[in-house]
């Protein structure tokens, strides 16, 4: 029968073990009793030593295993360690290989798979990345704080979304839209500029407040400033347009009957009234779709009045040639 041997015990028999590479061997386990007078002291606690340098410490009392910082500040587990219940590091905290957390917090017990709460996030020379949608909710709590920022190096605001517009800052804040990549940057002076291909648009910001529309070769093709719009030409695309006035089935409002419209409702056949135009605005395209129909209306007219002229030139000038035949009779 193997007995358990016990620190008292060694020290009863005389035995000291000094030398390097003995061993104390034992199938079910061995005891270190510290405590032999049953002094419920914290300092006798069981003491490992190595030269003369301590190695590791176990104080009962503290409940804790202590490697002094002044010999060294590592343990090593060749294998694996599982810790139950909770685990206090009061140093820096490494972790290699594949780890595997079930919820990280960060100054909160986490809720979520990583929970933060009044610290910041830092990639250096990594990528964030997501398989699905990036969702950014800042305002979780209803509080109206619910502002994404964006800041340069010295953090200081460039820019800024909060419920749903985005204000910019005397800094540049640009889109540079290539292939497949999204670029922000900051700059010089303060505008949005947006390029694709070889066209780009700068949104003015502070004293210019002007919008150009620059090409390839850097010269301005159109701009707005004090909300004058300068271009060389408009393009609209339209459905329709009003040839179909000189169908053969296009029904012309003769002239009479387009004069009481005008006297009782103050406006065009199919145009638009001052009072909507003032409400809704103008739309150009509309406007200019009724000014073609309305001119080749008037074209109609006028074609219709120019053959009923010459019809009465010549019955005149038949006139004037029987009154002249009579009188020379």
């Amino acid at each position: 029968m193997i007995k358990k041997i016990t620190l008292t015990g060694l020290l009863l028999f005389g035995i000291s073990i000094v030398q390097a590479q003995h061993v104390i061997g034992t199938v079910r386990g061995i005891d270190i009793k510290a405590d032999t007078d049953a002094d419920p002291t914290y300092y006798e606690g069981i003491r490992f030593y190595a030269a003369n340098k301590k190695l590791a410490a176990f104080y009962p009392g503290y409940n804790r295993f202590y490697v002094p910082t002044h010999f060294s500040d590592r343990v090593n587990f060749n294998e694996s360690a599982t810790f139950y219940k909770k685990t206090n590091i009061y140093s820096d905290f490494e972790v290699s290989g594949n780890s595997k957390f079930s919820k990280i917090g960060l100054g909160i017990t986490p809720t979520e798979g990583i929970h933060v709460k009044n610290k910041n996030i830092r990639v250096d020379g990594g990528e964030y990345q997501s398989w699905g949608a990036i969702i950014l909710r800042p305002d979780v709590d209803n509080n109206g704080d619910d502002i994404i920022s964006f800041r340069n190096s010295t953090n200081g605001e460039m820019a800024k979304i909060h419920d749903g517009v985005l204000t910019t800052n005397t800094g540049v804040f640009s889109t540079n839209l290539t292939s497949n990549s999204v670029q922000f940057q900051q700059g010089t002076f303060g505008s949005i500029s947006y390029t694709q291909s070889s066209g780009r648009l700068s949104l003015g910001h502070g004293t210019n407040e002007k919008i150009t529309f620059v090409n390839g070769d850097n010269n301005e093709m159109a701009s707005l400033q004090n909300g004058v719009l300068t271009l060389d030409s408009v393009v609209l695309n339209i459905g329709s347009f009003p040839d179909y006035v000189f169908s053969k089935d296009y029904k012309l409002m003769p002239l009479k009957e387009v004069a009481a419209y005008i006297k009782e409702n103050k406006h065009l056949p199919n145009m638009p009234s001052e009072a909507e135009v003032i409400a809704k605005g103008m739309n150009v395209k509309q406007i200019n779709t009724v000014l073609v129909e309305k001119v080749e209306e008037l074209t109609l007219h006028t074609i219709a009045q120019e053959e009923k002229i010459e019809k009465l030139l010549k019955e005149l000038e038949t006139i004037k040639k029987v009154i002249k035949s009579i009188k020379n009779k």
